[in-house]
């Protein structure tokens, strides 16, 4: 019979082996999330010899402790806040966050009980672009594009592109867009993202490509972003994701990728616990996209205008 050093030892062994990417159902403390706008919500399944557990999370400043109270009575724990200088923080919306499970040993010494922390689980994250962000260049561009579409189509009789002509255009359309929105919009402008896709739908569309803006939900908020169809595969463009994840933008995936599996990263693959992101509602072409009369509509009127001139 092994004394509870000797298991406490063994389970810290067994642990240095967990991995550090790909899902945590690889892991040796396997941990899975799915995700809202605002929030994370982790589970894991029972671990030997923990009473209870703690959670960790990073949000760049490095990982600091979540729960207020040691996770005993469930294995679930939702990540909506955190303690910044004695104030309530709301972490997950616009920053990367990272969260890991560590379970709590239990060590009794005649009357006294002390906690100590195993090793953690793999991590989650909103890694939700992981491989399809910061797409500015033609060799990244050739890189996403696929040769089929597993997903159903939005709309089967959308005017596609061909892969060269797409190709031999896109980088140096999408550099001249994300030059105008990083020196002239706040990603956390409320609302951008609708003026702001409009814009792109009409400029790749006047440049020979023919673009869509769509509207729906990314993960559970209300969201606007572009379509483009590439030898009849539909494809994300997202030139406001940074106000989801920051330093995402431009974001251009296949629709059959736009899932998270359990940890928190892009899957073509979607099973057990995953979340659901780009989910489409509506779909307009250029043709059918006015800037109205308002001040901020009127901006991005001349956003457009000037990348037209060059």
């Amino acid at each position: 019979m092994l004394s509870s050093a000797a298991r406490f030892l063994l389970l810290v062994f067994s642990a240095c082996v967990y991995c550090f990417a790909g899902d945590s159902l690889v892991c040796n403390f396997p941990v899975s999330a799915t995700f809202t706008e605002d929030a994370v919500t982790i589970s894991w399944p029972e671990y030997p010899g923990a009473a209870s557990f703690n959670v960790y999370a990073d949000y760049g400043i490095g990982f600091k402790k979540a729960n207020f109270t040691r996770v005993a009575t469930r294995k679930r724990f939702t990540l909506l806040w955190v303690e910044d200088n004695r104030e309530k923080k709301r972490i997950v919306k616009g920053n990367r966050v990272e969260c890991r499970v560590v379970p709590l040993i239990p060590h009794v010494n005649k009357n006294d009980t002390t906690y100590v922390e195993g090793p953690p689980s793999c991590p989650v994250k909103n890694g939700y672009f992981t491989g399809f962000s910061k797409v500015l260049s033609d060799t990244a561009c050739a890189r996403i594009l696929t040769s089929g579409q597993r997903t159903a189509k939005i709309f089967p009789s959308a005017v596609s592109v061909s892969r060269a002509a797409f190709c031999s255009k896109y980088a140096g359309l999408a550099r001249d867009i994300y030059a105008s929105y990083t020196a002239k919009i706040d990603p956390h402008d409320e609302g951008a993202c609708v003026p702001f896709s409009s814009l792109v739908a009409k400029y790749f569309t006047q440049k020979g490509i023919p673009c869509y803006r769509g509207q729906g939900v990314f993960v559970s908020a209300f969201h606007s972003f572009d379509i483009i169809v590439i030898d009849s595969v539909e494809y994300v463009l997202d030139f406001t994701a940074d106000q989801f994840v920051p330093g995402s933008s431009p974001v251009f995936m296949p629709r059959d990728w736009c899932f998270a599996d359990s940890t928190g990263m892009p899957t073509a693959h979607p099973a057990g616990t995953f979340t659901k992101f780009y989910q489409i509602e509506k779909v307009f072409s250029a043709n059918q996209i006015a800037f109205t009369e308002t001040p901020k509509a009127k901006e991005y009127q001349q956003l457009l205008d000037s990348l037209q001139k060059k």
